[in-house]
């Protein structure tokens, strides 16, 4: 993969990700591993816990559904861009982390454990809720980069934009294709059915989306 493509990559959504089998095999494993804590393949320990955190707020446990946290959602998407991504993508991904965490404040004298939740929840909605111009300044600016080397040359704003979007969709997606959402909170049908061309989506499935 070119360079360009690599990088333009990194902004990637959750509604463009495909199953493939190397994907497929990542979330199998990461199920298997029930246990909360995990070890990271690519991040560092220090990085690792601030995506877990990251992850757990943008898609928290309620009452009735478990959070991406306890579904091994961030194990997935350190191992995803590890093993899955462009080599190019998944430097990118860990150099950026690791800007994440210098913004944040983290360091010997200021470990993870002392950042406050607040704090996480600032960043995202500083980035994640920015408005629709400010957004596209951020993408607009990211594609002017040709290599990794260019990282000095964007705004470390644009590129925390650009992590926390990519952290977002992988989670959504790792979420949504994990086997606990699949059968018990999407409708799922493990045998292909009749086809229904048109009908309602209350009466076919009770409002909920298919999980394939």
């Amino acid at each position: 993969m070119k360079r360009r493509e690599a990088i333009k990559n990194i902004g990637i959504s959750a509604g463009v990700l495909v199953a493939t089998p190397t994907m497929l095999s990542i979330l199998q494993s990461c199920t298997r591993e029930i246990q909360l804590t995990w070890t990271p393949e690519l991040l560092s320990e220090d990085e690792a816990k601030v995506l877990d955190q990251l992850v757990d707020l943008i898609i928290p446990e309620t009452e009735n559904m478990p959070g991406a946290k306890a579904l091994n959602v961030p194990m997935f998407v350190d191992r995803y861009v590890n093993n899955a991504s462009e080599e190019e993508e998944a430097m990118l991904f860990k150099k950026i982390a690791g800007i994440v965490n210098n913004t944040l404040g983290i360091s010997e004298e200021n470990p993870v454990k002392k950042i406050k939740v607040e704090t996480y929840d600032a960043l995202l909605s500083k980035y994640l809720r920015a408005s629709k111009d400010q957004q596209e300044a951020y993408q607009k600016e990211l594609e002017t980069m040709t290599s990794p080397e260019d990282l000095d040359k964007v705004s470390e704003d644009a590129l925390i934009f650009t992590y926390l979007s990519w952290v977002r969709g992988l989670s959504i997606w790792g979420f949504k294709t994990s086997a606990k959402i699949g059968k018990d909170v999407l409708a799922y049908m493990p045998v292909p059915g009749e086809q229904v061309g048109c009908d309602d989506l209350d009466k076919l499935t009770q409002g909920r989306a298919w999980s394939l």
